[in-house]
């Protein structure tokens, strides 16, 4: 069946009792609070969805378990997935089809070819009309290699696998650091919804973060006016996302945009090599 992306946009960023159905959706996000920042309005209607949670929420230098009272990266962990499920269970997602690839935080980059297929396979067998995930912004090393390993599975998975990839609005590089709620110009030009939230909904949202106790500095800086999609444009990983240092070039986490080009450049030649044909 040939998905039309443009009502798969539509009905993937409608709000909570919206009668249209949700698409058949995979939902494939770096961290537990992610979902609550992309879509934490309307998350109800991903009832049905299957949620992979790519990393556990946890760098392993323990240099944020310690700075929020944890004595190891596992407490650190633990609270963070309680802080998912209490989250999932208050937006009425308790039994929503869910797993995490357990990959530590700020650590994907590092396994981009593997990633990929473990999505390919998901993609696969879950047959979604849409992938929800991140832009390939520069805003966090995880963020890009989720856009990075979706990108590249759904072209795995084959012609007749092929679902509309859905990004999120997350943060980036901006004048004042950081930069919300807010897509940077894509590559190419492509389709966007821009959903103003109205008091009822940024509530709501605001509800479903409080529950991240762990992130809520973090989570102070996003003022929960609007949630944004766009149909994914196509990106060249190889390069970095935009002029200048991307935000987690300001970080001391191992890891620059300029080696996340590396990286995903090698990812590229590998899966290249091992299906010459697939589409790009």
């Amino acid at each position: 069946m040939v998905l039309d992306p443009q009502d798969i946009l539509a009905r993937a960023s409608a709000p909570e009792g919206d009668p249209a159905p949700m698409p058949r959706a995979l939902l494939v996000f770096a961290h537990p609070d992610d979902p609550a920042l992309a879509l934490g309005a309307r998350l109800a209607r991903s009832r049905d969805a299957h949620y992979i949670l790519v990393t556990d929420g946890a760098p392993r230098d323990q240099v944020d378990s310690r700075a929020r009272g944890f004595s190891s990266w596992m407490e650190y962990r633990d609270a963070r997935e309680r802080e998912l499920t209490a989250m999932l269970s208050l937006a009425g997602l308790g039994k929503m089809s869910r797993e995490s690839f357990d990959i530590p935080d700020q650590e994907a980059s590092f396994c981009l070819a593997e990633l990929t297929h473990r999505l390919a396979q998901r993609i696969r067998a879950f047959l979604p009309e849409v992938v929800l995930t991140h832009p390939y912004e520069g805003g966090h090393p995880d963020h890009d290699a989720c856009a990075f390993a979706v990108h590249h599975a759904c072209a795995l998975a084959g012609e007749s696998s092929q679902p509309v990839i859905v990004e999120c609005a997350s943060y980036h590089a901006g004048p004042d650091v950081i930069e919300t709620e807010m897509f940077l110009s894509a590559p190419t030009p492509v389709s966007e919804n821009v959903r103003a939230l109205t008091p009822r909904e940024q509530s709501r949202k605001r509800e479903r973060m409080e529950c991240f106790v762990t992130q809520r500095t973090t989570l102070a800086q996003f003022p929960c006016a609007a949630e944004r999609f766009r149909i994914a444009p196509d990106y060249d990983f190889t390069r970095p996302p935009h002029p200048g240092p991307a935000l987690y070039d300001n970080f001391p986490w191992g890891l620059t945009s300029g080696r996340f080009c590396r990286l995903a450049a090698d990812a590229d030649r590998d899966l290249l090599q091992e299906a010459p044909s697939r589409r790009r």
